[in-house]
């Protein structure tokens, strides 16, 4: 089998919409101008709603990071959001093997690293050996690349990386930014410190971090490579980005108001009709690939360890009520473990699980869990208490306050604790949760693999703590078919199996709102809807 990429073609100006529950997903697309070029230079201040902890694409974990390494790097191949269709980025065209084990890259010539360092085969080579290195696991890169087994350097310009079976999502997670490459002498010589500016393609380069403050990014003069998905070739626009941590939702409103920044992301869901009736701010909506916001029932620990517990507290849960109340109906309820623009999406929650209280308390019953005095029920002295581990800042406080009291109702005692994020992670991989949560931005299915696979106990991402050998299969199969519509099929199983395990609550679909300036032109997401800055210039 054979896949080459080829040139986009489409319509100066062509968008796409893609509809959720009522909310519309922008993504703009063209190719180069014809009607004279933007305006130069300028700078952009990005107020992003979370920290990051490093800069390094191989060290990721958080969506924070990938989102501002998404402007510095270049990945192998461009997933365009517009098609769903892979085209060429740093390689030119590929190759996959018959028997889906071995991707042949033919890669772009005349590319250097922002040290000056040129782009290879050996770069590449480079980047994915790494991967493998003890410092690197548990990050997203090695969830990226579990079955890979090796790269081979064919010539300077080709490169084939091997995998110990069929791996079919390769392209779409080769086009995420952790898997970029980056520059070898850097990474070499740096060390650690590669941690804190990071060397790689992009047409953005790392000036200087301040920790907990703010990056700053300034053009790369030299770059003319950009991936046909893009308006432009040549350099950036921008001067500068300066990426600033902002965690205050009501202040990233604020500084949108008053223009002290000119992006903000993850606008307060009771700010946006203020906001759009602004003539100085423009609203740009998309609907993400990757989950829904999950809550997972940890079935290895008591009380959630008895399914019926588990499926009570999804019956419990007015997930209209949390679509009104905490969004603002810019959004729908979750329906699966997958964003419904997603290969294989099936919303098997509304048949498993409608709400229904009086189901909840049933079944709660059968279980032996009697009402208690207080309203919370008990079972041979044992109180329903639920132990919810959430990270700070990562949006669910009020979502989580009222799944508390929609819990308390039908007699379900969850208690919370707020952690960071790192302290959070650990306290998953430890088990040491009823209740945990997440919501990833993931351009394939696979997703569920890093979620719900066994081999994802040992990092922490397998949150329901699920070790199942059949559900670990079908999940291994469906990560090496090549046949994409039996692919789907599979995946709709997987989800059915999950609902029926009870071991996800899809709570709400995933959608991005951010806040621009109304000089803020060509501002486009990627697949996960994750910024893309590159296009992005400032009208005069």
């Amino acid at each position: 089998m054979r896949l080459r990429g080829a040139s986009l073609k489409v319509l100066l100006g062509l968008s796409v919409f893609f509809s959720l529950g009522g909310v519309t997903g922008i993504y703009f697309f063209g190719p180069a101008r014809v009607d004279g070029a933007p305006p130069q230079g300028g700078k952009i201040i990005f107020a992003a709603r979370q920290d990051i902890y490093t800069l390094d694409p191989q060290m990721a974990k958080w969506a924070s990071e990938r989102k501002i390494m998404q402007q510095f790097t270049d990945t192998l191949v461009a997933h365009n959001p517009k098609d769903g269709k892979f085209y060429p980025g740093l390689a030119e065209s590929w190759e996959i093997s018959r028997d889906g084990k071995a991707y042949t890259f033919k890669l772009r010539k005349n590319v250097k690293f922002h040290d000056g360092t040129p782009f290879d085969a050996a770069a590449v080579k480079f980047t994915f050996d790494r991967i493998q290195e003890p410092a690197i696991a548990g990050t997203l890169a090695r969830t990226y690349m579990t079955s890979y087994e090796s790269s081979e350097v064919i010539d300077s310009y080709t490169v084939r990386v091997r995998f110990k079976q069929p791996y079919a999502p390769f392209l779409a997670l080769v086009s995420d930014v952790v898997l970029a490459p980056i520059s070898p002498t850097a990474a070499t010589k740096m060390g650690s410190e590669f941690a804190t500016r990071s060397v790689a393609t992009g047409p953005f380069m790392v000036k200087e971090w301040v920790p907990k403050d703010h990056v700053t990014l300034v053009r790369n003069p030299n770059y003319n490579w950009a991936s046909p998905v893009a308006k432009h070739q040549g350099p950036a626009y921008l001067d500068e980005i300066i990426w600033r941590t902002v965690p205050e939702t009501t202040t990233r409103t604020a500084v949108l108001t008053t223009g002290e920044v000119t992006i903000t992301e993850d606008l307060a869901y009771s700010d946006i009709a203020g906001l759009e009736k602004n003539p100085n701010v423009r609203i740009l909506r998309g609907v993400p690939a990757g989950t829904p916001w999950l809550i997972f029932p940890n079935v290895d620990r008591f009380p959630t360890n008895e399914r019926r517990v588990r499926q009570a507290l999804h019956h419990a849960i007015d997930k209209q009520a949390i679509v009104r109340t905490v969004f603002h109906g810019q959004t729908q309820p979750g329906s699966s473990p997958l964003q419904p623009t997603m290969p294989g999406y099936v919303p098997v929650a509304k048949e498993f699980f409608p709400y229904d209280p009086t189901r909840a308390k049933n079944l709660l019953g059968e279980a032996g869990w009697k009402p208690g005095p207080d309203g919370i029920r008990t079972k041979d002295g044992k109180r329903l208490e639920l132990v919810w581990i959430f990270g700070t800042g990562d949006g669910w406080e009020e979502m989580a306050l009222l799944i508390q009291g929609m819990a308390r109702e039908v007699g379900i005692d969850i208690q919370l604790r707020e952690m960071p994020r790192a302290q959070m992670h650990e306290a998953y991989r430890r088990g040491e949760h009823n209740i945990a949560e997440t919501s990833w931005w993931y351009p394939d299915p696979v997703i569920l693999s890093t979620l719900f696979h066994s081999a994802g106990l040992a990092t922490g991402f397998n949150r329901a703590r699920l070790g199942d050998s059949e559900l670990d299969k079908m999940l291994d199969d469906a990560a090496a078919m090549t046949d994409a519509r039996a692919r789907s099929e599979l995946y709709k199983k997987i989800q059915r199996t999950l609902m029926e395990m009870a071991a996800v609550i899809p709570v709400a679909d995933q959608v991005t709102i951010v806040g621009a300036r109304k000089e803020v032109e060509d501002y486009r997401f990627n697949i996960v809807t994750f910024p893309v800055l590159y296009d992005v210039y400032l009208k005069k």
